[in-house]
């Protein structure tokens, strides 16, 4: 198996049209193009693994994915017809919900950044303390919810590019799907929404469908949600017609409520919000299941990626130091 998705065929199908087409549109460039969904959100050898042997082990992460969206496309179609859900159900859910995040290209940068951050100290005397910071407000996070180890998180073995660039091997980047366990406990303890869009509007789904934000005026100096953060939302398209949003119940007089699970007609301006956030969100393309002019005039507005973790090291300058992930 070369062809590996990092956004399963059977979502994507979700936003396909009545020919199983859906329309691609590029960051960056606005252009757009109609694929299968067979051919689209997916990369040779996405979760392949080299063993000591040498050998490709194209199975292994993939037979646990597939396990994985088999129990969360069971609970998504009850999630979209208002079925009520099993505790087990719940944790079904929020396992694939943390797996899809952290399968994806965007999240695997972002894994790869947090990898360098962790190793920190191999760098140069130059490297300013924000990292350290991050670290101990990572710490903190953790030890208050007691979801996050990081003796979890696999060392990395760094390099340093010609051009100054610090490498993260491709194969500690995989890894990432192992921390998906330690996240998914938080979801589902969450408050679930699942949100209708009106008639006339339709979501939009990207190659990183699963978004945190929060109020930035909550932030303070830390920057960049996280689920343990009680201000963090989570939101996750499901359909052109209907979008997962999750939030963390507002402790009331130390009484902790069992999480809800409700929907109700999302208004106008919700939709374009939420589909910002799949713009922004993106790594590289954004897919609907029409073909949207106003879509393809935002992709080519957006500027190209870039790392958006603020624990990122910088040189003497004050230029951020990049990091590119190599096979």
């Amino acid at each position: 198996m070369k062809r590996q998705h990092y956004v399963p065929q059977f979502l994507l199908k979700k936003f396909s049209n009545q020919d199983e087409k859906i329309h691609v549109f590029e960051r960056n460039k606005g252009f757009s193009h109609i694929a299968s969904s067979q051919n689209v959100a997916c990369q040779r050898y996405y979760n392949a693994e080299t063993l000591e042997s040498g050998d490709i082990d194209t199975q292994s992460i993939e037979k646990r994915l597939s396990e994985i969206e088999g129990a969360g496309s069971v609970v998504m179609e009850l999630l979209l017809s208002g079925s009520p859900l099993t505790s087990e159900q719940r944790e079904d859910f929020a396992i694939f919900l943390t797996s899809q995040d952290f399968r994806s290209p965007r999240k695997r940068q972002d894994y790869a950044d947090l990898l360098l951050a962790i190793a920190h100290k191999k760098f140069p005397k130059h490297t300013i303390s924000s990292v350290e910071n991050y670290i101990e407000e990572v710490k903190k996070a953790s030890s208050e919810r007691g979801q996050l180890d990081l003796k979890n998180i696999a060392e990395s073995k760094l390099e340093i590019d010609d051009d100054g660039a610090i490498l993260v091997d491709f194969k500690e980047t995989v890894s990432t799907l192992s921390a998906a366990q330690h996240f998914a406990p938080i979801v589902s303890k969450m408050n679930w929404e699942i949100i209708f869009a009106p008639a006339e509007l339709q979501y939009v789904i990207s190659d990183s469908p699963v978004q945190l934000f929060e109020d930035r005026g909550t932030l303070g100096e830390f920057t960049g949600p996280g689920y343990w953060r009680p201000e963090s939302c989570i939101s996750f398209p499901l359909s052109p017609n209907a979008c997962f949003l999750a939030y963390h119940p507002k402790e009331t007089s130390g009484i902790g409520w069992p999480p809800k699970l409700t929907s109700r007609d999302a208004k106008g301006c919700e939709v374009r919000f939420l589909n910002q956030l799949q713009l922004v969100g993106c790594l590289k393309q954004v897919y609907a299941s029409s073909n949207q002019s106003w879509l393809g005039k935002k992709c080519a507005l957006l500027p190209e990626a870039k790392p958006r973790l603020s624990f990122l090291p910088v040189d003497q300058e004050g230029e951020i130091v990049s990091v590119k992930t190599t096979r």
